[in-house]
């Protein structure tokens, strides 16, 4: 039998764990509108907090595991802004943090994602591996978008293993989680959706060489996406201007870059700019003045990020 109703308030003393949830979420939508260096302190301090009412928990095992679940989802945060800020031994440490807590909660969802963040962050041979047992593990039962989520990072990592086939496989179940009727989603996935799923196709097929398949899901996504979403918007043109690299469309390409330059010096992120200058290396390559002229700005280029976090 369950220890609370549905509509049973989680409460220790007077601290009400769906209160802090909320204000929690509330944080979290920050981070479509700032970099990580500008986040971390916020969501860092959160995790603090939410750490120290668990210290002082004297209620059921459901309340602690309810605030250990947000400790988790909260470390989670934590760390992907420090890893948006380049800071990545802070943002592993918060990573396996992550995963402790989720395990603590017995949340299979949380657990599995932290995996993921895990292999993005390190980057090692195995992330591929890492990610395939992570979509596994979390199960069918999961939230769709949980699951949606779990199978796009999978796809990604796939991609730039250059598995072409389990890149597409997992396109394809993300695609198949969002027909579903997900009315459950939890908010760490619930921004997950079909215009998600084109910048990820678009993103997977631009680093596996094949513009055809990138350039309409890219362009797609990004004609009414807003510039206050800076970092990402840059970050997926910097995928549109080397899906028209590959498609011999040079001039395109130059013109994307430079958008994606122009937002990347608004936002406390390492990861546009270094995206930047990857594509400003290849429109170098073409030989024209404008390539040379654009690697040039992108070299001198900087943004906002602090020396510690």
């Amino acid at each position: 039998m369950p220890m609370f109703s549905d509509d049973t308030p989680r409460r220790i003393g007077t601290v009400d764990v769906e209160e802090i949830r909320s204000k929690f979420a509330r944080l979290v939508d920050l981070d479509s509108y700032l970099g990580g260096a500008d986040t971390f302190r916020l969501y860092f301090a959160e995790l603090g907090r939410t750490e120290q009412t668990l210290s002082r928990a004297t209620g059921t095992l459901q309340v602690r595991a309810d605030l250990a679940e947000l400790a988790a989802e909260q470390a989670q945060q934590a760390g992907w802004a420090a890893f948006d800020a380049g800071f990545t031994d802070t943002a592993l440490r918060l990573f396996r943090y992550s995963q402790e807590a989720a395990e603590e909660a017995g949340s299979r969802e949380l657990v599995a994602n932290a995996f993921v963040h895990i292999a993005y962050a390190t980057g090692k041979a195995d992330s591929v591996v890492a990610a395939q047992t992570a979509c596994t593990a979390i199960g069918i039962g999961a939230p769709a978008k949980a699951r949606a989520l779990l199978e796009s990072r999978r796809a990604w990592l796939c991609a730039v293993a250059g598995d072409r086939d389990s890149a597409a496989h997992a396109l394809d179940a993300v695609r198949d989680a969002l027909e579903e009727n997900d009315q459950a989603a939890p908010h760490w996935c619930a921004w997950v959706d079909h215009a998600e799923l084109d910048i990820m196709t678009g993103r997977v097929w631009s680093v596996l060489r094949q513009p055809d398949k990138a350039t309409g899901p890219l362009e797609r996504a990004l004609a009414g996406y807003p510039d206050q979403w800076a970092r990402d918007k840059s970050l997926y043109l910097t995928w549109l201007a080397d899906a028209y690299l590959d498609a011999g469309n040079e001039a395109e390409a130059i013109a994307a870059a430079d958008r994606a330059l122009a937002l990347a010096g608004r936002v406390a992120s390492v990861r546009p700019l270094a995206r930047v200058r990857e594509v400003a290396q290849r429109c170098s390559a073409t030989g024209t003045a404008s390539g040379a002229d654009f690697a040039r700005r992108a070299a001198a280029a900087s943004a906002p990020i602090p020396a510690q976090l």
